[in-house]
């Protein structure tokens, strides 16, 4: 009984490895944070010189439950996935089982453009530092069950948004592709392939990919939303998100996080074993696409680009190499301070991701040694500038509405199946005496708008679209636009 009672003291107690930071006031940095922004639970690890010196869990798993965050807890971390995919690729080109400027079909060769010009240039680097040129559409994969590889076939039926390396277009369908060219390369699926090259070796031994296993996780954080409309937080429902992939599908904990910090800064290597080369390594960090610094939020910094998975800027006169991850009510900041030979993991249970660069630039701050600032203020600020920001575009598109306007049709005649050669079969019902849109994960009602044009909302699936029908020439409902694409009225 005395030794279970020591595991569990030791399970909750957070790990503290070296003095060269002020615990105590990183404890205050995060709890005066969770405060601030309403957040259930956050944990963090803290990594100096090749070794873990601080890591703790803070609050608790849920809203309303006793079960606290500590450093064995399970969060998302969502799309600072991204830099394990590309160190995936990485280790491959390093054993010249992949090049990173060959093309994408060279690994799958289901993958296509419809923009011909961009099918026959593509390359993973293209898909990881997001200048493919297509756009996003994250509705593939985050309101459907679709399997990967019908989401890479999609692709190929869908418009190319910008001409190939000419514009900066945030991706996760791309990135999703990259890891399983990857897995493609490597002979293996790609969700193994991170598991035995990465973290095995790393000692990583509670990170996963299946969202399956993740719930099935005793000790796991449960992801929560906030209403800036009613200034309260509750618990998010969860979605599977297995086929995002490389994009975002991996859930981690403080302690095994501070083991990928110590390998990302350590140049491949892990207690003295080399995983892959420097080069091979910090091509991945290697800026890609100059970026314009947010000016509401990157308040430090004066240069940014993005890499292949990371972002790569000045920090208070330093290097910092960071990413965000969001997903499902989960944020995460992975930050990577080289020339310190330092890095930060921050992992909150709640869908506002200011907070976490706040409390990821508060202790940047510490170890920098540089100056501080009230981040919390700063970007309580930001995030308030952001919600004014949407009420006015709402205003302004509600200025612009025709409310004097009638659908062409009688509703019933909008009603039927649709189709898109990408997402699919869509269903428009009349029920209740309202359309109401059935794809996938979405069941939304729809209101009139203007004209023949109907709104679609639904918070739960973060859905806010126009839905606009057009007439054939014999006067019946023909098609409808949505996402940018256009559904076909099947017989």
């Amino acid at each position: 009984m005395r030794s279970t009672r020591l595991l569990l003291l030791l399970a909750l107690a957070p790990f503290v490895f070296a003095q060269t930071i002020d615990t105590k006031a990183v404890d205050r940095i995060v709890q005066h944070t969770l405060d601030a922004w309403h957040i259930p639970g956050a944990a963090i690890a803290i990594v100096e010189n090749d070794q873990l010196v601080y890591a703790n869990g803070y609050g608790v798993r849920e809203l309303g439950k006793n079960d606290r965050v500590t450093t064995e807890t399970l969060f998302e971390i969502a799309s600072t996935s991204k830099a394990f995919t590309a160190t995936s690729i990485a280790m491959l080109v390093d054993e010249k089982k992949m090049k990173w400027d060959d093309p994408v079909r060279q690994y799958i060769d289901y993958f296509h453009f419809t923009d011909p010009c961009a099918d026959s240039l593509v390359t993973p680097r293209d898909l990881v530092s997001h200048r493919s040129g297509f756009a996003r559409h994250d509705e593939l994969w985050d309101n459907t069950a679709f399997p990967r590889e019908q989401i890479i076939r999609a692709v190929g039926h869908l418009k190319v948004a910008k001409p190939i390396r000419t514009a900066y277009q945030y991706n996760n369908d791309m990135f999703m592709t990259a890891g399983e060219a990857a897995g493609a390369a490597a002979k293996m699926p790609f969700d193994a392939f991170r598991k035995t090259h990465i973290f095995d070796p790393l000692g990583m031994t509670s990170t996963i990919t299946s969202s399956e296993a993740f719930l099935a996780t005793p000790n796991h954080a449960t992801g929560h939303q906030w209403s800036s409309k009613t200034q309260t937080i509750s618990v998010q429902p969860y979605a599977n998100i297995d086929n995002i992939g490389g994009a975002g599908d991996i859930k981690s904990n403080a302690r095994d996080m501070a083991q990928w910090l110590r390998f990302q800064l350590a140049d491949g290597v892990i207690d003295g074993k080399r995983l892959i080369s420097a080069d091979a390594l910090n091509e991945t960090k290697t800026p890609q696409f100059v970026l314009k610094p947010d000016a509401d939020v990157d308040l430090e910094t004066n240069v940014k680009a993005y890499a292949m998975g990371w972002n790569v800027q000045d920090y208070r006169g330093d290097l910092l190499i960071a990413h965000a991850g969001a997903i499902n009510g989960y944020r995460t900041q992975v930050a990577l301070l080289p020339k310190e030979h330092a890095g930060i993991a921050v992992m909150i249970n709640a869908g506002r991701g200011y907070a976490g660069i706040a409390i990821r630039n508060a202790i940047a701050d510490m170890i920098l040694g540089r100056g501080t600032r009230d981040w919390d203020a700063a970007f309580l600020a930001a995030d308030r500038k952001g919600d004014e920001k949407a009420l006015e575009h709402q205003k302004e598109r509600e200025a612009k509405r025709r409310t004097d306007t009638h659908p062409s049709r009688e509703l019933a005649a909008y009603a039927g199946t649709y189709s898109n050669p990408a997402y699919g079969p869509v269903t428009i019902a009349l029920e209740n005496g309202a359309l109401v849109l059935h794809w996938q994960r979405i069941n939304t009602p729809m209101k009139h708008w203007q004209f023949d044009t109907f709104s679609a909302v639904d918070d739960a699936n973060d859905l806010d679209e126009e839905v606009t029908f057009h007439l054939g020439d014999d006067g019946n409902v023909a098609s409808f636009t949505l996402w940018g694409e256009d559904f076909v009225h099947l017989p």
